[in-house]
């Protein structure tokens, strides 16, 4: 409530607010909707890429990808508008806000929907890769028992948040151009209570109170606190189990080792080792070559490829932390009162759009790395990477490429 202030008066207010406009908030929407066209660009280019591979959608590691790609692009599409999608009547302190209510209603339900899913699906493809090296559970097991809990809970979560929003009328803009949930409190509202509507307006000051405290105190919790939780508590058990798998093959001898998991595995988990060589088949060596915590240790086949789960994980939840971690700490500083200090603003808009450039340079990374060594000193990144951007990989049926 900000009644007991006084009103400004248009002149001050247009004044103020072009200061705004022309000055950060104008580098942040120019800044921060180019860098969501690349991400979306990416996220297109990484679908196309599993799509045309041998094993395509066949693999849970790549079904899980591909729903945590499309929350990518929703969300990358909520961001690549340049303020466009902001309410006209807020231009004189939003760069370049040429929509309406409705338009900003759209983006917010786009930007709420792809960031809980795409959130929440970095907690999946934890959650899968431990099931995998932990529990050792086959890709059919998973497929059956696992998968659609990892694809429900995301998908289900954020409709059901984004669609509470849209019904409550509580999508706003946030007056940096961006729509989602926060109440709204524009400069002109200032000296005017709730609800109330100041001349030559049409958007009721004070609109949003209940989803901005729905949308903070809820996926505020969940994106500040649950999602860095179970990403980071997995990622460590994960890492637990392949060092306790290394520390045997070390003191027990790999062939003794082998002889005792075959003794405690069934049929179902030798065909999901076989699973994970196939969903990327560069990983065993590309990923262990860089990544590696332990490069001498002696592996057999299973150590070898739990550490390359355990690595793209790792490489996964790395680019889930860069591209959030700015804006989890800028949330954490909205719930407590304090405004965004300028360079965590700047970060933020820098790396949050990028998540989806991370995936796909996550997903290359090994398929570029195995075509420079085939290649040799002949063949340069450049090459290799075209060799591996046009691979369909390795052919499950007939082994080769």
């Amino acid at each position: 409530m900000q009644d007991d202030e006084t009103p400004l008066g248009l002149d001050e207010l247009y004044a103020t607010g072009a200061e705004v406009r022309d000055g950060h908030a104008k580098a942040n929407a120019i800044m921060g909707s180019t860098l969501a066209i690349v991400s979306l660009i990416s996220s297109f280019v990484l679908i196309w890429m599993i799509k045309r591979s041998h094993i395509s959608f066949k693999s849970t590691y790549h079904r899980i990808l591909l729903g945590m790609t499309i929350a990518d692009i929703i969300y990358s599409l909520s961001l690549a508008h340049f303020n466009m999608m902001a309410p006209s009547e807020d231009d004189y302190f939003v760069w370049n806000a040429s929509g309406n209510q409705l338009t900003c209603n759209v983006q917010g339900f786009l930007t709420a929907t792809g960031a809980t899913s795409g959130l929440l699906y970095n907690c999946s493809l934890n959650l899968y890769s431990l099931a995998v090296v932990k529990n050792r559970k086959s890709d059919e097991y998973i497929r059956k028992k696992i998968e659609p809990f990892l694809h429900g809970v995301p998908i289900v979560y954020a409709l059901a948040l984004t669609i509470t929003l849209l019904i409550g009328k509580n999508t706003n803009d946030s007056g940096g151009g961006s729509c989602y949930a926060p109440e709204y409190r524009p400069p002109h509202c200032i000296g005017y209570k709730d609800g109330e509507v100041r001349d030559g307006f049409t958007i009721p000051c004070g609109r949003g109170h209940d989803g901005f405290v729905l949308f903070y105190y809820l996926s505020g919790f969940i994106t500040a606190f649950v999602v860095p939780i179970v990403v980071g508590v997995s990622l460590g058990m994960i890492y637990k189990v392949v060092r306790m798998q290394e520390n045997v093959i070390g003191g027990y001898g790999e062939s003794n080792f082998s002889r005792s998991i075959a003794q405690r595995t069934t049929a179902a988990d030798d065909d999901n080792a076989n699973n994970n060589n196939e969903e990327d088949e560069e990983a065993p060596s590309s990923w262990r070559e860089k990544f590696s915590w332990c490069k001498r240790c002696k592996r057999s086949s299973t150590s070898s490829n739990s550490r390359a789960v355990m690595d793209r994980a790792t490489a996964y939840s790395v680019a889930y932390f860069l591209a959030w971690s700015f804006f989890i700490i800028g949330s954490c500083l909205t719930l407590v009162g304090v405004e965004w200090p300028t360079t965590l603003w700047y970060l933020a808009t820098i790396f949050n759009p990028l998540q989806g450039f991370f995936n796909f340079c996550i997903f290359m990374y090994p398929k570029v790395n195995k075509a420079k060594s085939r290649g040799g000193d002949e063949t340069t990144w450049l090459e290799a990477f075209g060799k591996a951007f046009w691979s369909r990989g390795r052919n499950p049926n007939t082994g080769t490429r």
